[in-house]
């Protein structure tokens, strides 16, 4: 059974990847894996999911990664500067939410509390799909994943068909838009017999300064430059086995954290940075060989096993008010090892397997004066030096069905994480000195969910109760950096991991013409790390954040007609923590959640949907619920709250031919100025985008 749902799965992969005109794909239901590890139909899964096949990533025309959740119910995607996308995910943002690239952990230890940039280190145009599982997903994939857990899934090559001859193909694709100044450019080649197949990718990204609404103009110092590579080599064994090799890159120059220099911009009384220099520069690899066996055994009807090695590099350059220079950043190399099983019995369906991560992280801080002088050499970076984090874990979850319309899944997972601290910023020495720690935790996490089919492939009833956890990152125990806008976080040592419980209840209705899905999630935070008071502007961190989000989604898809398609989103959510205060005070403020937000889009399709046009509209409510760090985030917030806002945005698609298709979309109609909320620039105003690919 597990065999056929893989073919299944790689077949409507394979399919939504094709051609625009391809009209019969759009009736099968995609095919998802991220919930549960077990490939499945989304109107099967007992779980709030979400997927984008790549021909609907290049029709969004999506700038990067974290563009393309933009318009998903549950997301608010906050950008500390257009490179530097960041999604809240049911409340949870940064190191609270988990990025997987084709199953591998993209967070390290060295991951802030916060918005950051590193989602968008992942290129949109090398993925094949997009997957979300929204809610705790600690069980199946470890630390980090509170809010939920999101999984790019690279394009694979395709070998030859038995007994044909050899194939060899490729995509072009390009876009270019009005508003951002940008180009972006993808050239990828394909080579396949049937013993072997292999791909190689090359994405240019240039983007220059943001334009804004009609009472902005243009925001200096926002654009970036960005160059991706890809290489990907399968090779068929003996029997349905397979080895895949993988090696991917981005090199990003010249981001810039704007609202904190000059350069920002004083929308609706934000306050203006004085750093006339504030950049980052940032390279990430991965590589990966990956052996696959699809030959059932007694252990299992599926195995994977992978073994990688993933970079990641950052410097930061902030030059300050009276010219004096700092350059600090960090270098995380991670070694990894995973075992995924997959087996079908007659006591249900097992996914289970085990992994290790071992992460090194090197960081550094060097001060210089206004005449280039070397003034200071740091003890750590914005994190410790010399340091190495362990993780190894143990998960099994099973899949019973217990009755035709029946069906519960228990998962458990065993984590022991430790970190090896070499050297960090003593602050309760004067001087301050070096210090070292060893600390380690143990966490044990599990999950239920019952599913109740009401009608058979029409209408899924779900209930669901998970845990997640969150074991201390560098960023939590020596963070010796900036943070929000000009507040000071210092190390902390002693802390303990960050645990939540998280309910759900949903229905899924999939009946022709209709799709409808709607979820009630609450979660309750327990021991969060928290900040507390040192000094003005300085802070250390603790286990004292108690409290709970909880939220309301709801997704509508009707087909109107052969020729009409509409599309609405709904989303509702609200959270608060309780902390002591330094003195001992109890406070009890809001959680950072996105606010109200609507989103409401109908689309024309011709026949053989050779061409579309679609009309889209995007409502935000007023967020007025600041934490006491929003309020001084003076920078990115403006007093009393960010205001709401609605965006209209047109967009059309042709297919001029097999394998040529283009789309163009203007985007913000009406040119207004808006800005999601702890953003640190507005989003761009009226703007004309143009996007083409052709595959051959």
């Amino acid at each position: 059974m597990q065999q056929k749902q893989t073919v299944l799965w790689v077949l409507g992969v394979s399919l939504c990847a094709g051609a625009a005109g391809a009209a019969e794909v759009t009736n099968l239901p995609p095919v998802v894996v991220t919930a549960s590890r077990v490939a499945e139909p989304v109107n099967r899964a007992a779980a709030s999911v979400g997927r984008q096949s790549a021909q609907e990533l290049f029709e969004s025309q999506a700038r990067n990664l974290p563009g393309a959740l933009e318009s998903t119910t549950g997301v608010m995607v906050q950008k500390t500067s257009p490179g530097q996308g960041s999604p809240y995910i049911r409340g949870f943002t940064g190191f609270r939410t988990l990025m997987l690239v084709d199953g591998i952990r993209l967070n390290t230890p060295a991951f802030r509390e916060g918005a950051n940039q590193y989602w968008n280190t992942v290129d949109s145009y090398s993925l094949d799909s997009l997957e979300l599982a929204k809610g705790p997903g600690s069980v199946l994939y470890g630390s980090d994943a509170v809010g939920g857990a999101v999984q790019a899934f690279t394009r694979l090559p395709e070998y030859a068909p038995e007994g044909g001859g050899d194939v060899w193909g490729g995509r072009l694709a390009a876009r270019a838009s009005s508003a951002e100044r940008s180009v972006t450019g993808r050239a990828e080649a394909e080579y396949g017999t049937e013993a072997w197949a292999g791909l190689f990718g090359v994405t240019r990204k240039h983007f220059g300064d943001l334009e804004g609404g009609k009472h902005v103009g243009r925001q200096r110092k926002t654009g970036y430059d960005e160059i991706d590579l890809d290489v990907k080599l399968r090779v068929a064994l003996k029997g349905d086995r397979e080895l895949i090799f993988a090696h991917m890159s981005v090199d990003q120059d010249d981001v810039w954290r704007t609202h904190r220099t000059p350069y920002g911009i004083s929308w609706q009384g934000t306050a203006v940075g004085t750093e006339p220099r504030h950049v980052f520069d940032q390279d990430r690899s991965l590589t990966y060989l990956r052996y696959i066996d699809r030959e059932p055994v007694a252990l299992y009807d599926e195995l994977q096993a992978t073994v990688y090695f993933q970079r990641q590099e950052e410097r930061k350059e902030v030059v300050k008010k009276d010219l004096t220079r700092s350059v600090d950043g960090f270098d995380v190399r991670t070694w990894g090892a995973a075992v995924d099983l997959v087996k079908e019995t007659s006591f249900g369906t097992w996914a289970y397997g085990a992994e290790y991560v071992r992460d090194g992280i090197d960081s550094f801080r060097r001060g210089y004066s206004a005449a280039g002088a070397l003034t200071s050499v740091g003890i750590q970076g914005p994190v410790a030096d010399d340091a190495i984090c362990h993780t190894a874990a143990l998960y099994v979850q099973d899949r019973v069905r217990l009755s035709d319309r029946w069906e519960l899944t228990l998962g458990g997972r065993a984590t022991l994480a430790r970190a090896d601290i070499g050297r960090y910023e003593n602050f309760a020495t004067t001087p301050h000195t070096p210090a070292s720690m060893d600390e380690h935790w143990y966490d044990l996490s599990g999950h239920v969910r019952l599913a109740y089919t009401a009608v058979e492939d029409l209408w899924l009833l779900y209930a669901s109760a998970s845990q997640a956890f969150r074991a201390p990152g560098l960023s939590d125990l020596t963070r010796f950096d900036v943070s929000r806008s000009t507040d000071v976080e210092t190390p902390a040592t002693g802390l303990d991991p960050e645990t939540f419980v998280s309910g759900e209840v949903g229905t899924r209705v999939t009946a022709r013409p209709v799709e409808w899905h709607a979820a009630y999630f609450y979660t309750r935070i327990r021991d969060m790390i928290v900040r507390q008071t040192v000094a003005s502007g300085v802070y250390t961190k603790i286990n004292g954040g108690d409290g709970y989000v909880h939220g309301f989604e709801s997704e509508l898809k009707a087909r109107l007609g052969s020729r009409w398609l509409s599309r609405t989103g709904f989303t509702w959510m609200e959270g608060y923590t309780d902390y002591d205060a330094a003195d001992g005070s109890k406070i009890s403020e809001p959680v950072r959640t996105m606010p109200m937000t609507a989103y409401t889009a109908l689309r024309w399709e011709s026949g053989g949907r050779r061409f579309w046009a679609e009309a889209a509209e995007r409502v935000t409510a007023r967020e007025d619920r600041l934490t006491a760090a929003d309020r001084t985030d003076t920078q990115r917030i403006p007093a009393g709250g960010t205001p709401g806002y609605a965006v209209t945005d047109l967009r059309c698609g042709w297919r001029v031919r097999d394998g040529l298709s283009v789309v163009v979309a203007l985007e913000n109609l009406l040119d207004k100025d808006y800005r999601i909320h702890g953003s640190g620039s507005n989003e761009p105003g009226r703007n004309l985008i143009v996007s083409a690919e052709y595959r051959f």
